[in-house]
């Protein structure tokens, strides 16, 4: 009788096969999951500039529809005080609880659905706990000191966590002052006023100012920031 050889894998060859095998799905398993933190971390800085450059898109159509302040002595429908003011601050300190950046009213409200309301708005701009927010309501001839922000206003978040959020506010009288070198060279904004109204303006000042500059500070370390020319 002729003896068949059988022929197949030793041990060593089967270890040395698992072995291989092994490697191989370790640095893929390595690779899937840098690509898969790499799309996560991705997605997250997509997710914020796209926070940030809404934050700035809305900013900007409120500012460049700003109306200036009328004072109560040329308007009579209003009992008293300001009817539009205008006021501004820059926060530094956001752990104090809530801040006013921005208030005014801007006009050019949309109504796509031809509702019967007024095209003004009420708009305020405010940081509270690391978070910006924009309060906003339809005109009403009501003096500031009769707003019930928490009853009247509709609160919408526009950007988290904020480390500061520095504004300057070039005046008129700045500018006749100082001339174009105010708006000149990389730190033009030097002499800018930090708030609205300045410390040397009347409290109830019925002026504008004639820009604005923005400059946000997040708490990863991103800076930006926005001119808004008021002067209209």
């Amino acid at each position: 009788m002729n003896s068949r050889r059988q022929t197949g894998f030793t041990l060593i060859e089967v270890v040395i096969a698992l072995a291989i095998t092994a490697v191989i799905m370790t640095f893929s398993f390595q690779a899937f999951t840098t690509a898969e933190r790499s799309a996560t971390a991705s997605a997250e800085v997509m997710a914020r500039v796209n926070e940030l450059d809404r934050t700035w898109q809305i900013l900007g159509q409120d500012l460049r529809n700003i109306l200036s302040p009328v004072d109560a002595r040329e308007d009579t429908t209003v009992p008293g005080g300001l009817r539009r003011p205008f006021r501004g601050a820059s926060v530094y300190d956001n752990t104090s609880g809530e801040q006013l950046v921005l208030q005014f009213t801007r006009n050019n409200w949309l109504n796509p659905m031809n509702r019967p309301r007024s095209d003004l708005q009420q708009v305020i701009y405010r940081i509270k706990d690391g978070t910006l927010w924009r309060d906003y309501r339809p005109e009403r001839n009501l003096v500031i000191e009769d707003w019930l922000f928490a009853e009247d206003m509709i609160q919408q978040q526009m950007l988290t966590g904020i480390s500061e959020m520095e504004l300057k506010f070039l005046s008129g009288q700045r500018l006749q002052q100082q001339g174009q070198g105010v708006l000149e060279g990389d730190d033009y904004a030097r002499d800018w006023d930090e708030s609205w109204p300045s410390s040397s303006q009347r409290q109830f000042d019925t002026s504008t100012p004639l820009a604005v500059l923005v400059s946000i500070e997040l708490e990863d370390g991103l800076v930006s920031e926005r001119l808004y020319d008021l002067a209209h």
